[in-house]
């Protein structure tokens, strides 16, 4: 479970995550859930493919936090996603991506956030920044390994996911979550 810094409660916490983090928000309905994703994790893309789901049946809002902690790729892909004019479709574009590539053996090519000689823009720097904290609330809280899911229960802690979760598992807990 994610730790929660001394003196503050896990509403405290869930709070914050909405004020600190920087996120791409898919879906209005359902339970709201923070969905710390790379990338270069091949289990967060399984992830994806399972939120999606409920996501366009209105069952589930998910904030995807982007992080680069999985490979030095992981960085200008997440920058190229989160700076880009419509993050939402970036994002998806992405992750179709992936797909494809896990489905064909071959790996996927995204976009990275660098100009053509591999400098960085002012936009970059700023998404590279905000990635940067994401990966620093990771530490802060306690969570090292991927994908995690953080969500706050009508009753009791925050709730964390680790690792993969079925469809079906992650129906059933849609009713636990506010």
């Amino acid at each position: 479970m994610a730790a929660v810094p001394a003196k503050m409660t896990p509403s405290d916490l869930w709070k914050l995550m909405g004020k600190k983090l920087t996120y791409i928000q898919e879906g209005h309905h359902g339970p709201v859930v923070y969905d710390f994703t790379d990338t270069n994790c091949p289990f967060c893309h399984l992830i994806y493919v399972v939120e999606a789901r409920l996501i366009r049946e209105g069952k589930l809002t998910v904030r995807y936090v982007p992080v680069a902690i999985i490979k030095p790729s992981s960085m200008p892909e997440a920058a190229a996603i989160l700076q880009a004019d419509n993050p939402v479709a970036a994002l998806q574009k992405a992750e179709d991506a992936i797909d494809k590539g896990m489905k064909t053996g071959k790996p996927a090519k995204l976009a990275r956030a660098t100009d053509a000689i591999g400098k960085a823009s002012p936009k970059t720097i700023e998404a590279i920044k905000k990635i940067e904290a994401n990966n620093v609330f990771l530490q802060e809280v306690d969570i090292d390994e991927l994908p995690d899911i953080i969500y706050l229960p009508k009753k009791g802690k925050l709730g964390l996911i680790t690792g993969l979760i079925s469809e079906k598992k992650l129906t059933e807990l849609l009713p636990q979550m506010q």
